[in-house]
């Protein structure tokens, strides 16, 4: 099944948005979405807060994953 959204359209960003509209649900650390651009960062002073970031990552990374099997 195709998942995308339109390039070069005036509803291509707002598409995008609502398809990644749940990204951050489970996440702790902070996302910025922008358009057709997602950032996620966090202050990482120790171990713990890495293992966080990390965990944060492989989260979005099966989201991804699961979203590419839609």
């Amino acid at each position: 099944m195709w998942s995308d959204v339109p390039q070069g359209s005036v509803l291509g960003p707002i598409l995008f948005l609502i398809f990644i509209n749940d990204l951050d649900e489970q996440l702790s650390a902070r996302v910025l979405k922008f358009a057709d651009d997602t950032k996620l960062f966090d202050i990482v002073d120790n171990q713990t807060q890495a293992q966080n970031l990390q965990k944060d990552i492989d989260t979005l990374d099966l989201w991804a994953q699961e979203c590419g099997e839609m």
